[in-house]
């Protein structure tokens, strides 16, 4: 386990309703175990629906490992909820980012 990977993991130790800490810990398996990454992007999703930057992510990952369907699910869910935040900038990324899905 990288250092980094580790500090992650201590701070959600310490802290586990820290939607930060879960999305980063999501953003790091990504770079060696999509699956792991996947259930966490997925825990993220479910334990702090309103965290914005996850969809984004999340949807790359699922498109990654061929599940188109659930990307584009991803990025209109996260569009909405853009919307409902007033969040123009992200909502725009997610657009362009289902556009080209």
């Amino acid at each position: 386990m990288s250092k980094k990977l580790a500090r992650i993991r201590a701070l959600l130790e310490s802290d586990p309703n820290n939607a930060f800490g879960w999305y980063s810990l999501a953003m790091e398996e990504r770079k060696t175990d999509e699956g792991a990454a996947l259930a966490t992007f997925a825990r993220v999703r479910r334990d702090f629906p309103e965290y914005l930057p996850n969809y984004y992510h999340y949807a790359q990952a699922a498109a990654a490992g061929g599940d188109l369907e659930q990307a584009r699910q991803l990025y209109r869910d996260g569009i909405e909820l853009a919307r409902k935040l007033g969040d123009t900038h992200t909502l725009s990324e997610l657009q362009g980012a289902l556009d080209l899905l």
